[in-house]
């Protein structure tokens, strides 16, 4: 049996159903759980969406951003949980727990460091975002995807695409963003709501990462820090670094980009990558996971510690892609 055929089957019978976002969700995996979120209350069932780090601002324009919760109620108990982009049931974060407990758990996921843990599996690792999986599997629901879904899955798939710029851009997804659109969804607002709409404190971190960049590896590895005092003076919050490495990739010869951010309990390291280097095998490193194109991933370790061994990983993986 195909296996959105069983995972569609186990949606129609569940009655309340936990929809899991890794931690510092994206946009793909936000707009994907939240279109699936509409779909599941069109057919009548109870849902909770959750992620351990909120909304980011650039994306509470999404159709049911403010119902995301940070925590599960107390007490509460689910059918089904489907995690979203989670390699492991541990990237669900505080979530975790809660996914571990429930009867039947989902995972749709397609990075390519997926660790099997759910009942059912969706993995598509050929997919572009899995706002393309999850508008494969609304139908299989006896769901039409309206104009509120639509925009939140085209936001997905707008967001891992670099609006169409990268190498993931297939004809399959444009073919999928077309439709989208058809069904509602405007482009070019949500290239403005997410790429367009910057508080000026974001641009004084963006100011001051760039004023901070090093290079190594003969100009083919760039990477900046973002210290708590930075965010302080820019009058910034965390998800506002957001977007940082993928401009620090776009310098010439840089091959491998990336964003140390000390957090108080961990450094957040965002790595972007391209001309055959893998970013998800320096976040592997660290840790974390993700695509060959974007990764990153939470180290619990000093700064300076964990710097060394970011460039030591880069320092192999541009070795293994000459």
């Amino acid at each position: 049996m195909d296996v959105r055929v069983a995972i569609a089957q186990a949606l129609k019978t569940s009655t309340r159903t936990l929809i899991a976002c890794h931690t510092s969700p994206d946009g793909d995996c936000l707009g994907a759980g939240l279109a699936l979120a509409l779909a599941l209350e069109r057919r009548g069932g109870s849902v909770v969406v959750g992620s351990q780090d909120g909304v980011p601002p650039a994306l509470t324009f999404l159709t049911g951003a403010n119902r995301v919760v940070t925590a599960v109620p107390s007490g509460a108990l689910f059918d089904t949980a489907v995690t979203i982009e989670c390699g492991t049931v541990e990237r669900a974060g505080a979530l975790a727990p809660a996914v571990a407990l429930t009867p039947m758990i989902i995972a749709i996921d397609h990075h390519e460091d997926h660790r099997s843990y759910a009942h059912l599996t969706d993995w598509d690792p050929a997919a572009a975002a899995v706002g393309e999986q999850v508008a494969d599997l609304i139908p299989r629901l006896g769901v039409a995807i309206d104009r509120a879904m639509a925009v939140n899955l085209l936001t997905g798939i707008v967001t891992d695409t670099g609006v169409f710029r990268f190498a993931n851009t297939t004809p399959s997804v444009l073919r999928v963003a077309a439709d989208l659109m058809e069904r509602g969804a405007v482009l070019h607002e949500i290239v403005r709501a997410v790429y367009e709409e910057q508080p000026p404190s974001a641009l004084r971190v963006l100011g001051a990462a760039l004023t901070g960049i090093e290079l190594r590896e003969g100009g083919a590895v760039a990477f900046t820090v973002i210290t708590p005092a930075i965010l302080q003076s820019a009058g910034a919050v965390p998800e506002e670094v957001q977007g940082i490495a993928a401009t620090l990739r776009t310098i010439r010869g840089v091959r491998l980009a990336l964003v140390f951010e000390q957090r108080p309990a961990a450094v957040h390291v965002s790595i972007r990558a391209r001309d055959g280097v893998r970013a998800n095998a320096v976040a592997q490193a660290l840790g974390g996971g993700g695509h060959p194109g974007a990764a990153g991933a939470e180290v619990p370790r000093p700064l300076a510690e964990t710097v060394s061994l970011a460039l030591a990983a880069a320092r192999r993986e541009l070795g293994r892609s000459v």
